[in-house]
């Protein structure tokens, strides 16, 4: 349990970076990770007593899937934040698409196939997905993903290039319907 501030602080010294890296993962860009950290830590102030600052690995954890989690609602939250409106008046630079029309389109239908894919993988076989964000957004190590399932790092190689190919599968099935 948290006793006082200073363990809570300990504790922000300690897992700051962490939490930031695997925002940095996840929004690319390092302010929005380092605001996203931040968030992290206050909602985990907030719990007050209620946290158990005692078991390190519980403590990483919960920050993990925080974090995760905070960033994932960064881009619900700022989906519509970010829309902007781009003058009619604006000349297209040469090999730049932003602002071409069309092209946004495409690359945002394409955006959102790989979101149904994701989602329908996450519906159909939670700890592959898991396994796959965890290890190729978030940069963990197949050992430490491993060592987490109670698997080994074959089973989770071999998991990994399943999902892959069923992915695969799944965006041919959407980009290339039969007429």
């Amino acid at each position: 349990m948290m006793k006082k501030n200073e363990d809570f602080e300990d504790i922000y010294v300690k897992y700051r970076k962490f939490s930031v890296n695997v925002a940095l993962k996840i929004v690319k860009d390092k302010t929005v990770a380092e605001d996203i950290c931040q968030e992290v830590f206050y909602k985990l102030y907030k719990l007050g007593e209620k946290l158990d600052l005692e078991n390190d690995a519980k403590v990483r954890s919960l920050i993990f899937m925080t974090t995760i989690n905070s960033a994932k609602d960064y881009y619900k939250k700022s989906y519509v934040k970010r829309e902007q409106l781009v003058e009619d008046e604006v000349v297209e630079e040469a090999g730049d698409d932003r602002y071409n029309p069309e092209a946004r389109l495409l690359r945002m239908e394409e955006k959102e196939y790989e979101k149904l894919v994701l989602q329908k993988l996450h519906d159909k076989n939670p700890v592959n997905y898991d396994i796959l964000i965890k290890t190729k957004i978030l940069g963990m190590s197949p050992d430490s993903v491993a060592e987490e399932y109670g698997i080994t790092r074959n089973n989770v190689n071999n998991r990994i290039l399943r999902t892959k190919v069923w992915i695969q599968e799944e965006l041919a099935k959407i980009y290339h319907k039969p007429e």
